[in-house]
Parts: C-alpha cells; sequence; structure tokens
C-alpha cells in the first residue's frame, strides 16, 4: 500500500512537468532581410556650379521700319531658318519700284547716246528727267515730315538719316538725268560714255540692295536654341542694327571652382552629372584652368552640357565622375554599435551577431570591408529586437 502511494506521488509530480514542456513553443521573431551581394558605386567630387551658355546670339534687321508680326514667344524652342519677326513691307515695295526705275532709265539713257537719238527717245530722255524732279521733289517732302516726327520721338534719328541718303542720291540722279538728256543733243565722247556706264552701275547696285532689303524684311533665326528675350512689339519702329531678339544656343555650360588637391583628379572629358530640381544633364569636361583665381584660390572647370531646360543663371549640383568603387555595400539602418559596429546575419533559423569593418559611405548605403560575405542574409528590419542566437521567422 505504501509501495502505491509513492507512485502515486511520483506520477503526480511527473505529469505536470510533461505536460508544460508540451505547451511551450519557442516562437521566431520576425525580421527582414537582404541577401549581401557586390555591386558598384560612383566615385564622384561634389561641387556646385552655375549654368552659363557659349552661344547667345542678338539680331537686328538690316534696315528700319515698323514692325508688323511678331511669329515666336520668349522661352519659345526655335530652330535654325525659323521666321523670327516681320517689317511691314510697304514702304521697302516702293522703295524697291524706284530703284528699278532708275535703273531702266539709266540703261535707257546709255542705249540712247551710244546709237544717236530720235525725236522719240528725245521725249523719253526729257520725261526721264522730269520723272528724277519728281522723285526727288517727293522725297524732300517726305523728308520734312519725318524732321517734324523726329521733335516729337514718332520716329527714330536712324530713319531721318534713311530718308537724306534716299534724297542724296535722288538729287545726283536728277543732275546725271538732265546732263544725260544734254549729251543726247551733243553727242557724247568716250568719257562721258564711260560715266553714264558707271552710272548703270550704281543705279544696278542700288536695285539690288533694295530687293536685298525687302528679302530681309523678315527677321529668321541663324542657330537652334530658345528666345530669351524679345526686344519689340507689334506696332513698334526700329532702326537698322538695333537688337530686337536674344536667342540662346543649345549649347550650354557650366563653370566651377575647385580646390587644388581636386583640381588634380579631374581631366579633360571626364563625364559629369548636373542635377537640377528634377532636370538630370550630362556634362563633359571642357576646360581646366591651370592658375587658381585670385580671389578665391579655386581652380576654375568649365563643363560642356548635353541640350537641356536649365535657364541660365541657375544654381546646379555637379558630381565629377572620378571612377567606381566595388564591394559589398549595406543600408546604413542595417548597422549597429555596442563598443563595436555589427549587424545580424541570418544563420540556421537564428540571428548571429556579426563583427564589421565598414568604409566609405555612399548614398544611403556604406561599404563593408570586413564582415560580411556575398550571399550572408543580412537583417535590416527587426534588429533591434533580437540578440545573438535567437530563433528569427524572415518575413517576405
Amino acid at each position: 500500500m505504501k509501495k502505491l502511494t509513492a507512485l502515486m506521488i511520483l506520477g503526480l509530480i511527473v505529469l505536470p512537468g510533461c505536460q508544460t514542456q508540451a505547451e511551450i513553443e519557442v516562437v521566431g521573431k520576425n525580421v527582414r532581410i537582404v541577401g549581401a551581394k557586390t555591386h558598384k558605386y560612383p566615385l564622384t567630387l561634389e561641387y556646385m556650379g552655375i549654368v552659363d551658355t557659349e552661344d547667345t546670339r542678338s539680331s537686328a534687321f538690316k534696315t528700319g521700319g515698323k514692325i508688323e508680326e511678331i511669329y515666336i514667344k520668349q522661352g519659345q524652342q526655335i530652330n535654325k531658318g525659323d521666321k523670327l519677326i516681320r517689317l511691314n513691307e510697304e514702304d521697302l515695295r516702293s522703295t524697291v519700284s524706284v530703284a528699278k526705275a532708275q535703273y531702266e532709265m539709266a540703261q535707257t539713257q546709255y542705249n540712247m547716246v551710244m546709237k544717236g537719238a530720235t525725236e522719240e527717245e528725245i521725249n523719253q530722255a526729257k520725261i526721264s528727267v522730269e520723272m528724277a524732279e519728281r522723285n526727288l521733289e517727293n522725297t524732300k517732302e517726305l523728308y520734312g515730315k519725318y524732321q517734324e516726327l523726329l521733335e516729337v520721338e514718332a520716329v527714330s534719328p536712324q530713319q531721318l538719316q534713311e530718308i537724306k541718303l534716299k534724297l542724296d542720291l535722288e538729287e545726283k540722279q536728277l543732275i546725271s538725268a538732265k546732263e544725260s538728256y544734254n549729251r543726247i543733243f551733243k553727242g557724247a565722247r568716250d568719257e562721258e560714255l564711260q560715266i553714264l556706264k558707271n552710272q548703270i552701275d550704281i543705279a544696278y547696285a542700288s536695285y539690288q540692295q533694295s530687293q536685298d532689303l525687302l528679302e530681309d524684311s523678315i527677321l529668321r533665326s541663324d542657330i537652334d536654341g530658345v528666345v530669351l528675350q524679345i526686344e519689340v512689339k507689334e506696332g513698334d519702329y526700329v532702326s537698322a542694327g538695333v537688337p530686337v531678339i536674344i536667342i540662346k544656343g543649345e549649347r550650354t555650360t557650366v563653370t566651377v571652382g575647385v580646390s587644388n588637391e581636386d583640381a588634380s583628379k579631374i581631366t579633360l572629358g571626364m563625364d559629369v552629372a548636373v542635377r537640377h530640381q528634377n532636370n538630370a544633364v550630362k556634362g563633359i569636361v571642357e576646360t581646366v584652368s591651370s592658375i587658381p583665381k585670385s580671389q578665391s584660390s579655386l581652380y576654375e572647370v568649365k563643363i560642356d552640357l548635353e541640350p537641356n531646360t536649365i535657364p541660365i543663371g541657375s544654381l546646379v549640383n555637379i558630381d565629377f565622375i572620378l571612377g567606381e568603387e566595388e564591394g559589398v555595400f549595406l543600408p546604413m539602418n542595417s548597422l549597429l554599435n555596442e563598443g563595436v559596429d555589427f549587424v545580424y546575419i541570418v544563420q540556421d533559423e537564428r540571428a548571429v551577431m556579426q563583427e564589421v569593418l565598414l568604409g566609405e559611405v555612399f548614398g544611403n548605403e556604406i561599404k563593408v570591408l570586413e564582415g560580411i560575405n556575398p550571399g550572408d542574409k543580412v537583417i535590416v528590419e527587426g534588429m533591434r529586437s533580437v540578440k545573438n542566437n535567437d530563433q528569427v521567422e524572415i518575413k517576405e
């Protein structure tokens, strides 16, 4: 009886122990991992610079006149040959007609003198004189009106000067027409014939010039680029040679000052990454100064950019790409430190503390010089809640 009681007591002791052991279940802590692998990071020198342009051009008309139509807008992308601005053509066409008539008159006078004049040709010479007188009178009247307009600043001095030049020319043409008329009755010597021939040449040159000016009444772009500024508006009067539009060519550059140490690392043709807001543009080192600026002691580097839309004068971030750094890189937030730098790696479903030797930082990652090999499962989430040799479960 005593033996049975002892066994029962023993059973009471053992059974609860077996039940507790069955209920205990070791649960692994959830973690997220990355597989360590070798990859490359660019080695760069970081600076800031200012965007400039190598080809900014201002365009002007070869003759003065009234702005009739503007075809483009500020900031618009344009191509070589595109129409930009057009002058009113009425006055220019009138100039062409007058120049043509004067050229034909000079030819007629020369021919009459060469072969002897008939009565009809004499009359024609007389008409030429009368036409020259009429043209001169009209131009004198126009010149007087322009003088009055200049006083109220309705026209420019350049426009008045153009009328004055026309007036001088027509005075000479009238003198020539009268001389030719007189020669018809007297006959012409060789020298006089040469004078008439020269007058034909002068009249033809004037005619050609007036035609060229008419063709140039439409201003066209001579480069591909972007319209930076329009200096006039429709209805304005402009003078010859005065800039009316500024165009930025497609070729832009960045100028940056670098230290003596970094200047020795930068070479011609080196690739450069340029960033401005959401724009990322490639560039190439074009020049590296061998002499520092006296005020800053920095060496000037000029970078040629690919076509872009970054505004002139913008401040941009610059990365000179020196080469590449190859190795094993880990996220910065996977690192822990308790007197030494370490990470947790997963081995046989357990977290294993692994001491590491660290190198340079590249963005959000750091190079691991020692301690981690390609293929290691490095814990990047949940590492702060585990300890060495804890059982873990990997989250997908």
